[in-house]
């Protein structure tokens, strides 16, 4: 039991490094100020109050609840306590993925759950998709919506909807909840269909009980083929982006080599055609009996709809770790290394971040240019980069574009962003100083924001251009003004 146990925390030190990442997401501001608007004013907002390029326009939000949550955390402890609520909520999804598949396992033998880790830390990329957002509210009801479904005969219609309605007001990954839901359905047996039917239906309505109505369950297969999906690397499809998806397909190839495999043992049939051993009653197979179940299934189908747009959340890479656990063959101990190297891995990590203490705010966000800006009375309509724009409203700014894009701003407010901020354009247009210039004049922009450093809408879109002139400049940005402003 003790070994059980060391074993135990160690994966839950594992999943917790998995965690470590002190680098604010440039959406958590806007998730930060909506919560602020909402718990100030009362009420849900339906609308935009935050932008100059589109003023009341409708907002689908679709996390209105997480902002109001996120916000009395940040109002308590500060970002510190975001990023540790952020872990435990990591490391409980990846928890409840790892005890699924230890009980799925036919042998009981869970020396497999380290290399199924250390594969789905992998093919998940949590560099990228671990950050403190909604999306993390997906990530664990999405968990355990698989546990219930690979380990309980029958799902309860009050959880299945207290689940669902919460996580409609999470975050919009609730459509993929009712896509496994829907999946599980079609590839189960004919006893276990109606049922598992009957509850899709009942996870659909409780998902309609959001401000925005079914338009949240709607709103992902309107983006599948859109301008959106085309240029947002969330919803770009394999052949628009095959380098986003080395690790997803190399994950996904390696899982179905593995799952095809056969294996040999004897075993009962139970009612959903996955046996179970007689001595410890959990699942095994019948000899000669292919290794994939429904659950691989649907699982692979889901892979499927990750490939052509759905990768705004690593669904393949996170609900494949119990399966993992299945299907992974041999000697546990030929997998020691693999074991040894996430305990390493988990230790050092933490050491790679120079000052855990900090929060990111000054490096990453231009905290101090928004302090000398609340010093200098200037015009508050200002051009700044993408990146940037959820945390100038969270300082009080008007912002052109954040990363709301797909719930609130029409398309054109990106693209004409990207005409000016980037230089990916053809030698027949006119200079990138030229574009910007006019981009600004049209909008009545006399203030802007500019990267110091980099190149998206960095300092080269007003070089050599006499009207506008620097008044501010850091590490990050450069605050330059037209001749009208000085």
């Amino acid at each position: 039991m003790t070994r059980k146990v060391l074993f135990g925390l160690g994966l839950l030190w594992v999943c917790l490094a998995a965690a470590y990442q002190h680098i604010p997401s440039a959406d958590l501001w806007w998730l930060l100020a909506d919560g602020r608007l909402i718990a100030e004013t009362g009420s849900i907002p339906s609308q935009d109050p935050f932008s100059w390029s589109a003023p009341g326009a409708p907002w689908h939000n679709d996390q209105w609840l997480c902002g109001w949550l996120a916000f009395q955390v940040y109002r308590v402890t500060g970002l510190e306590g975001l990023h540790l609520i952020k872990a435990l909520l990591l490391a409980a999804t990846l928890g409840l993925l790892l005890d699924t598949g230890r009980r799925l396992r036919p042998d009981g033998n869970w020396g497999w759950l380290a290399p199924a880790l250390a594969i789905t830390l992998l093919s998940a990329e949590g560099r990228f998709f671990f950050d403190v957002r909604a999306y993390l509210f997906t990530y664990f009801c999405l968990a355990l919506l698989w546990r219930w479904l690979q380990l309980r005969e029958r799902l309860h219609p009050l959880a299945v909807f207290v689940l669902f309605v919460f996580w409609a007001n999470l975050h919009g990954g609730v459509s993929s909840g009712l896509l496994v839901l829907g999946l599980e359905a079609v590839f189960s047996q004919k006893e276990r269909r109606i049922h598992l039917l009957t509850m899709t239906a009942l996870a659909f309505l409780a998902a309609c009980c959001n401000p925005s109505g079914i338009w949240l369950l709607l709103h992902p297969f309107l983006l599948l083929g859109s301008p959106w999906g085309r240029y947002l690397n969330e919803w770009a499809p394999v052949w628009r982006r095959p380098d986003i998806f080395a690790y997803e397909l190399v994950s996904f190839g390696l899982w179905a080599v593995l799952a095809m495999v056969k294996r040999q043992s004897s075993a009962s049939r139970d009612m959903h055609g996955v046996g179970l051993n007689p001595d410890s009653g959990k699942p095994s197979l019948e000899p000669g009996q292919a290794r994939w179940d429904h659950h691989d299934k649907v699982l692979a189908a889901l892979a499927v709809f990750s490939l052509t747009g759905w990768r705004h959340i690593p669904l393949f890479a996170l609900l494949a770790l119990p399966r993992w656990c299945v299907h992974l063959r041999g000697s546990a101990l030929s997998w020691q290394a693999c074991w040894l190297g996430l305990i390493l891995w988990a230790g050092v990590k933490p050491l790679s971040i120079a000052d855990p203490g900090q929060t990111g705010e000054s490096q990453f966000f231009p905290q101090q240019a928004c302090n000398w800006l609340s010093d200098h009375p200037l015009p508050r309509k200002m051009f700044h980069p993408y990146g940037l724009g959820g945390y100038l409203l969270w300082r009080g700014w008007p912002v052109g574009i954040d990363g709301r894009a797909v719930q609130v701003y029409p398309w054109h407010c990106y693209r004409d962003y990207l005409n000016v901020a980037l230089e990916r354009v053809p030698p027949a247009t006119p200079r990138a100083p030229e574009r910007f210039d006019a981009y600004c004049r049209q909008n009545g922009i006399q203030v802007a924001m500019l990267f110091s450093q980099q190149k998206e809408a960095g300092l080269w879109l007003v070089e050599g251009n006499k009207r506008w002139r620097p008044v501010y400049q850091d590490e990050l940005v450069t605050i330059v003004v037209t001749e009208e402003v000085r």
